[in-house]
C-alpha cells in the first residue's frame, strides 16, 4: 500500500508543510531580534502585537461558514466563493477602520504607528489566500494548499533574510516580506479561482442571494473567533499599550516559541478535520462520535508530551534565539507551557461544539471567558507586566475547557474520553513535573531525561489506544476509493 495513494496523504503534506513554515518562520523572526536589538524589535513587537490581534477580522468566520454551506449538496460553488470573496473585502476595510481608530486612541509613537500600518498589507493578503484556501479544502486538495502556503511563506523568509543582508532600515524590512506575500496571494487566487470560471462575471450584486446565509454563518463563527482572539491576544495587545516596547518584545519572543506548540492543533481541526467533521456531524454520528473521543485523548497525549520536552528545554531554546540566557524569556516561556494541554483540548472539545450547531452556545461560553481575561489582562497586567499575561493566558484555556466540557456534556454527549486515558493522567503529570524539575540541570542529564520521557510517552499513547481506534486510525491510511 502505497502512502501517497492513501486518504491521509494529503492532510500529512499540509500538516508538514504548515508545521514546517511554523518553526522557519519564527527562526525568521528570531534572527530579527538579533538584527535589530531589544529597542527597535520592542516597536515592531508592539506594532505586530495589534495587528495580529485585528487578522481575524478579515475572515471573520467565512471559512468555516463557507465549509458548512458547501456540506449542501445544491450550492453552486462558483457562486458561493464569489460571494465571500465580496464580504471577505468588506470585513478587510472594517479591519482597517479598527486599526486607525486603536492607534488614534492610544498615544502609540509614531513609529509604531508606520510599523502598523505597513503590517495591515497582511489583512488582504488574509482575505485572498483564506477564499482560495476554503475552496481547496472542499475539494480535498490539501497538498496544493500545502504547496501555496509554502511559496507564500518562503517569499516572506528570503524577502526578510534579503533586507538584513542588504542592511535594510525597520521600514524596509517590515514593508518587503508584507508586500511580496499579498502578490503571491493575489497570483494564488487568480489561479486557481481561474479553475471555477471565478472571474466569468465579477458583478458583486448578482450573488447576493448567497449574501444572507453566508454572513449569517460568518457571523456566528466569527463571534466565536473573535471571543477566541479577544483572550489569547488582548494580552499582547494590553501589554503593547501600557508597558515600556523591550518588555513587550521579550513577551512576544516567548509567545511566538509557544505559539509552535500550541499551532499544532488548530491547523489540524481548522485545515483538516473540519470538512470531515461537518459531514460526520450529519451522515454518521457514530463516526463523528468516535473520532471526537478518539482526538480528545491524543490531544491529552501529544499536549503533555509537547509541554514536558519544552519546559525540559527552555533554557537552551532561548538561549539558541539570543545568544545569551535571557532568565525573564525563559520564565515567560515555563508559565505559557502549562497551558499547552487544555489549549489542545478546547480547540478538540470546541470543534464538536462548532460542527453540532452548537456555535451560539460556544460564544456565549466563549464571550465570558472573554470578559473575565480582558478584565483580569487589564487590571493586572499594567501593574505585573508580562508575568501576569502568562499566568492569565492558563487560567484562561483552564476556564474554557472547562465551559467547553460542560456544554457538549449537557447537548451532545457524555462521554469524552475513555477511562483508559484517565488512569494514566497522573503519570502524565508525574513526567511534566520530572521535566520541569530537571530543566535546571546540565544539557546531558537534560538529554537522557528527554528520551526517557519519549519512551515513556510512547508506551502510554500505543497502551491508551482501543481497537477499534486503532482501526478508525488505520482507515485514513487506506487508498482512496477503497
Amino acid at each position: 500500500m502505497s502512502i501517497r495513494k492513501s486518504k491521509a496523504f494529503g492532510p500529512i503534506v499540509l500538516l508538514g508543510a504548515q508545521y514546517f513554515t511554523r518553526v522557519i518562520g519564527p527562526l525568521i523572526s528570531l534572527l530579527l531580534v538579533r538584527y535589530l536589538g531589544p529597542e527597535d524589535y520592542g516597536l515592531y513587537a508592539s506594532a505586530i502585537a495589534v495587528t495580529s490581534f485585528l487578522t481575524f477580522l478579515p475572515d471573520f468566520g467565512l471559512q468555516q461558514s463557507v465549509l458548512k454551506i458547501s456540506a449542501s449538496s445544491n450550492i453552486r460553488l462558483n457562486s458561493l466563493i464569489k460571494s465571500s470573496l465580496y464580504t471577505s473585502l468588506l470585513y478587510t476595510i472594517i479591519t482597517l477602520i479598527f486599526l486607525i481608530s486603536w492607534l488614534s486612541i492610544f498615544q502609540y509613537e509614531f513609529t509604531i504607528k508606520i510599523i502598523a500600518y505597513i503590517l495591515s498589507i497582511a489583512f488582504f493578503r488574509i482575505a485572498f489566500s483564506k477564499i482560495i484556501t476554503t475552496l481547496l479544502q472542499i475539494n480535498r486538495e490539501y497538498t496544493r494548499i500545502a504547496i501555496w502556503n509554502l511559496i507564500i511563506t518562503s517569499i516572506q523568509w528570503i524577502a526578510t533574510l534579503v533586507c538584513m543582508v542588504l542592511k535594510a532600515n525597520l521600514f524596509t524590512i517590515v514593508f518587503w516580506p508584507q508586500f511580496l506575500s499579498l502578490l503571491i496571494s493575489i497570483i494564488m487566487f487568480i489561479v486557481e479561482g481561474n479553475k471555477i470560471n471565478l472571474f466569468n462575471n465579477l458583478n458583486p450584486f448578482k450573488e447576493k442571494g448567497e449574501y444572507k446565509k453566508l454572513i449569517t454563518n460568518s457571523l456566528e463563527f466569527g463571534t466565536a473567533n473573535s471571543m477566541y482572539q479577544m483572550y489569547h491576544r488582548s494580552d499582547a495587545m494590553i501589554l503593547s499599550a501600557s508597558r515600556n516596547p523591550i518588555e513587550v518584545g521579550y513577551y512576544t519572543v516567548a509567545f511566538k516559541i509557544a505559539e509552535l506548540i500550541y499551532f499544532f492543533a488548530g491547523v489540524l481541526f481548522n485545515q483538516v478535520l473540519y470538512p470531515l467533521f461537518f459531514k460526520w456531524s450529519k451522515h454518521d454520528r457514530d463516526k463523528y462520535f468516535r473520532f471526537y473521543r478518539l482526538l480528545n485523548k491524543l490531544m491529552i497525549l501529544i499536549g503533555f508530551f509537547a509541554a514536558a520536552l519544552v519546559l525540559l528545554f527552555s533554557d537552551e531554546i532561548v538561549y539558541i534565539i539570543y545568544g545569551s540566557h535571557e532568565i525573564f524569556v525563559s520564565t515567560l516561556l515555563t508559565i505559557m507551557m502549562f497551558a499547552v494541554p487544555f489549549r489542545f483540548l478546547v480547540v478538540s472539545i470546541g470543534a464538536i461544539l462548532t460542527t453540532d450547531n452548537l456555535v451560539r452556545k460556544r460564544i456565549k461560553i466563549q464571550s465570558k471567558v472573554a470578559v473575565i481575561n480582558i478584565g483580569s489582562n487589564a487590571l493586572f497586567v499594567p501593574i505585573y507586566g508580562a508575568v501576569a499575561a502568562a499566568i492569565l493566558m492558563v487560567i484562561t484555556d483552564v476556564i474554557l475547557m472547562i465551559g467547553y466540557l460542560f456544554a457538549t456534556n449537557k447537548h451532545v454527549t457524555k462521554k469524552h474520553i475513555s477511562k483508559r486515558i484517565l488512569y494514566q493522567i497522573p503519570i502524565l503529570l508525574g513526567l511534566a513535573g520530572i521535566a520541569f524539575y530537571m530543566s535546571g540541570f546540565d544539557l546531558m542529564y537534560k538529554v537522557i531525561a528527554g528520551a526517557i520521557i519519549m519512551i515513556v510517552f510512547i508506551f502510554i499513547g500505543l497502551f491508551s489506544l482501543e481497537k477499534e481506534e486503532i482501526t478508525e486510525i488505520k482507515s485514513f491510511f487506506k487508498t482512496k476509493g477503497r
